[in-house]
């Protein structure tokens, strides 16, 4: 599991769509949802601003860790830079 601390929407939403697996979003409900599946729940965190406690995704593909960890180092630091 991840935790996305820094939100960029598009860089994000760019990472889920070049994943090879399902991202799975995991809500407060406990419920999960499916980021390239479920078009409702792209949509909706496309509107919204990220928790300041993040949120946390999970990949089934292990090859797409790589890709958000370096999504996450970057968001980071320029989040940092910004801010």
């Amino acid at each position: 599991m991840l935790r996305i601390e820094y939100f960029d929407k598009d860089r994000f939403m760019r990472q889920v769509s070049a994943s090879h697996g399902s991202v799975l979003l995991h809500l407060d409900n406990g419920k999960t949802c499916d980021l390239k599946k479920d078009a409702t729940a792209s949509s909706i965190l496309r509107m919204m601003n990220a928790p300041k406690k993040g949120f946390d995704i999970t990949v089934t593909d292990p090859t797409d860790v790589t890709g958000f960890l370096r999504y996450m180092l970057e968001a980071g630091r320029t989040e940092r830079v910004a801010g």
